[in-house]
């Protein structure tokens, strides 16, 4: 099978998957949601996935379901496609859909072009929420025709990407966004800052300067693991540098 969905436990060919067009999640963008990664049938990084999908459930008012029902759900759709790109997305209908499909390892690495825009975050919700409601940003990359949009806050430094975390290198000094409840707090990021500090390379809780200088910039994603912004705003920039090859060839042993 190629791709497969769980709703609410039932499995499924995801070509086949479905739930009620009257469930807010579809007509309001009502959903949590949580992007994870297997790797030859195990899940990484499971349980800090689910408790950040606990966190944005609290706050959407959305119920979630047992952590061991989640995780058994994933265990099985990585099972099926081993090598997956998993999601649960959970609505305020109440569903609960887990879907595994092939992981496109073009992504992984591969240099990405993107432009700045300024942050503006929900005066609501916060950006530490991990929603469903995301057309926004969807149409910000679409309408700048790059890979992702980086944002900037009103200090001038960067926060957080469309569909990623945001990592600077800095005079050799690896600078990225506090997870301070204005930003999703990077899964990914996390695993880069612990390898960064078992590599002794100093970690800046802090978003780097969009008007740069830096050494290089990246994006770090599940699906895409760190990669090089090659182009910003419409200018080249230089690719990998020292400490981001180090920590990808560090995150490979």
């Amino acid at each position: 099978m190629d791709a497969i969905a769980f709703v609410d436990g039932l499995g499924m060919p995801l070509a086949e998957a479905s739930i009620p067009i009257t469930d807010p999640g579809f007509t309001r963008g009502w959903s949590v949601f949580e992007t994870l990664r297997a790797h030859g049938g195990k899940v990484a990084h499971a349980e800090a996935h689910l408790e950040r999908l606990e966190a944005s459930c609290a706050t959407a008012h959305i119920a979630m379901p047992p952590r061991a029902q989640l995780l058994a759900e994933l265990m099985m759709a990585a099972d099926v496609v081993r090598d997956a790109r998993l999601r649960i997305t959970l609505t305020g209908g109440g569903r609960r859909i887990v879907t595994a499909e092939p992981l496109d390892l073009s992504r992984i690495h591969a240099p990405v072009t993107a432009v700045t825009r300024p942050w503006r975050p929900d005066p609501l919700v916060g950006g530490a929420v991990k929603h469903g409601s995301r057309a926004s940003w969807l149409i910000a990359v679409a309408d700048a025709q790059v890979d992702e949009v980086l944002f900037v806050g009103e200090d001038g430094r960067f926060g957080e990407g469309t569909s990623s975390a945001i990592l600077a290198v800095v005079g050799g000094k690896l600078y990225t966004a506090p997870h301070d409840g204005q930003i999703l707090p990077s899964v990914t990021c996390l695993d880069l800052i612990a390898t960064a500090e078992s590599l002794g390379i100093e970690v800046v809780r802090q978003g780097a300067l969009a008007a740069g200088p830096f050494d290089a910039l990246y994006i770090a994603s599940t699906t895409r693991h760190l990669a090089p912004v090659i182009e910003l705003d419409g200018n080249k920039l230089a690719g990998w540098d020292p400490v981001g090859k180090r920590l990808v060839e560090s995150s490979r042993d």
